[in-house]
């Protein structure tokens, strides 16, 4: 019956109740740490230099084919859609990370697009890649239930960038309390709601090398629709603002309208860098 109702529902509606709900649990969480001293300052980013570099985009026409060739072009099979995509791999060439933490697999494509940039740029660094679900598995994993042909790690074999990638089944928090490593860039898209998404922001900062960024999915400025759906993913932003709030040294940076399409005819994205603001 929940189903049904679900269903039979407006999706701009269920967002709307989602957020009631995400509000109501992030208010009940006690306050955590959050320091912001690693990372970039945010007169260090720029945005627009990094999107419409002439030497990323010739790097992405030779990079692009071969992965829109498994994913499409579109974003039949979930998760990031091809715009987003790309801005990752225009960040990645950009920023120039020597290690990735990214929080939510998937199918992989974020994964394989980021690891390709890693590759392009001649890092020797890596991307590790968690999720809840063993996401290479063939009963478990989201690539069997979308039709795919092959798991994300059969996938970053093909396109010869499988040494860059290191998956990892745990929780979130299981890995990012439990490990030693340092990362450049931490790309948060698991779980979206807000109180996760507070807590997984909590346990990122103390894990960035100095000048590091956080980037965060479906960040939705303002809590306010960004596509034609008028459908919100509220978590991620109320989970920043209550950050912000605890800590107005963070400050958050939407990427906004890109130079290429990213879904429902627009050229908005959800992605949203987390940067140190001083003063």
């Amino acid at each position: 019956m929940k189903q049904l109702l679900k269903a039979a529902l407006p999706r701009s509606f269920i967002s709307q109740a989602v957020g009631i709900k995400d509000r109501a649990q992030l208010g009940a969480l006690p306050s955590m740490a959050f320091d912001p001293s690693h990372l970039r300052a945010a007169g260090d980013v720029s945005l627009d230099t990094w999107l419409n570099d002439q030497d990323i985009a010739e790097a992405w026409q030779k990079d692009s084919p071969p992965i829109t060739n498994i994913y499409g072009d579109d974003d039949r099979y979930g998760g990031v859609n091809p715009g987003d995509r790309r801005a990752l791999y225009y960040l990645v060439m950009a920023l120039q990370p020597q290690n990735i933490l990214e929080v939510g697999t998937h199918i992989g494509a974020s994964t394989l697009y980021m690891a390709s940039a890693l590759k392009r740029s001649g890092a020797k660094g890596k991307i590790t890649s968690v999720d809840i679900t063993d996401v290479n598995d063939v009963e478990t994993g989201a690539w069997k239930h979308v039709g795919m042909n092959k798991s994300p790690d059969g996938f970053a074999c093909e396109l010869d960038c499988r040494d860059h990638i290191d998956f990892q089944t745990r929780t979130s928090l299981q890995f990012m309390t439990k490990t030693d490593e340092r990362y450049d860039l931490i790309f948060l898209d698991g779980d979206h709601r807000a109180p996760a998404v507070y807590q997984e922001i909590s346990a990122a900062l103390p894990l960035l090398n100095d000048g590091g960024v956080i980037l965060l999915h479906d960040y939705y400025p303002e809590a306010q629709p960004l596509y034609p759906d008028n459908t919100v993913i509220s978590g991620p932003f109320l989970a920043l603002e209550r950050a912000r709030k605890e800590n107005p040294s963070i400050g958050s940076i939407p990427l906004g309208a890109l130079p290429w399409p990213t879904k429902q005819g627009s050229n908005y994205t959800s992605l949203a860098l987390m940067a140190r603001v001083d003063g």
